[in-house]
């Protein structure tokens, strides 16, 4: 204990210009983040790319400070880190500790934000898993899907994306009629009650759109119907479809399609 008080009444400039350098560093980091955060709060709804790169800009602050300061900290206890620098350089320095994957990790993040793959707020699928993209940062992409789970990949491991949010999304409903049922009496009857669709839902950018038969079986004939809405909102959309289309079809008596059991009674007395 002694030796410790010794050391810090020996080292007291050091150790107080350590503790303002890392405090102050901490305070920068607090500050930032507040304004990074009013921003993303203020343009979240409106700039999907705005925000990307406030939340990019400010990742790359955090390691950019980090490194100076800890160069300072270094200078500060007599640690005079140039010749190592000027001998290995900053390349070899960082492989030499191992770091080849972060700097991998790095130049994947900023290639992802500048390349404009992905923004924070998109619905995308990595390996499989698709979800919302909660935090892009220089190092990894998190993402959450819709059953709330978090997954974390590191941005040197992204090889494939799948981004469902740069274009608009198209819903599909399949109807199964009963074959006896008019074709051109159900499309008439469902373009009638489905064209104000709109009006409940602002995401639809096109249709509803009956566009006909497009498959026939033996129980009866399939009529789609296809609507096409903002990226990823297409869900609720065509839950509604089918339940108006539900209630349409008990209103006018409309059949769906069923298995039907045919009996060839000439054949069946033959083999009694």
């Amino acid at each position: 204990m002694e030796q410790i008080k010794q050391f810090l009444i020996d080292e007291a400039t050091k150790v107080i210009t350590t503790a303002i350098l890392i405090g102050g560093t901490i305070i920068v980091f607090i500050i930032i983040g507040l304004i990074v955060g009013r921003f993303i709060r203020r343009h979240k709804q409106k700039r999907r790319r705005a925000v990307t790169l406030a939340k990019m800009i400010q990742s790359i602050f955090r390691y950019t400070v980090s490194i100076i300061i800890i160069i300072i900290i270094l200078d500060v206890w007599g640690v005079n880190i140039m010749p190592v620098l000027a001998g290995a350089g900053i390349l070899g320095l960082a492989i030499g500790f191992g770091a080849q994957s972060l700097i991998k990790d790095l130049i994947a993040g900023m290639a992802i934000v500048f390349e404009n793959y992905y923004d924070i707020d998109d619905v995308i699928e990595i390996n499989g898993f698709k979800g919302r993209v909660e935090e892009l940062g220089l190092k990894s992409t998190r993402i959450v899907n819709w059953k709330g789970e978090v997954k974390t990949f590191f941005n040197g491991d992204i090889k494939d994306v799948v981004n469902y949010s740069k274009n608009p999304s198209t819903g599909i409903v399949d109807i199964e009629v009963d074959y006896q049922e008019s074709i051109d009496r159900v499309i008439a009857l469902l373009d009638e009650k489905l064209i104000n669709l709109k009006d409940t839902f602002p995401q639809i950018l096109e249709g509803p759109n009956v566009i006909g038969v497009i498959k026939v079986l033996r129980k009866g004939f399939i009529i789609r119907i296809i609507i096409k809405t903002m990226p990823e909102t297409h869900y609720s959309v065509e839950r509604e479809v089918q339940k108006q289309v539900k209630e349409l079809f008990e209103q006018n008596n409309i059949r769906l399609a069923t298995e039907h059991l045919v009996i060839d009674r000439e054949q069946t007395d033959q083999l009694s």
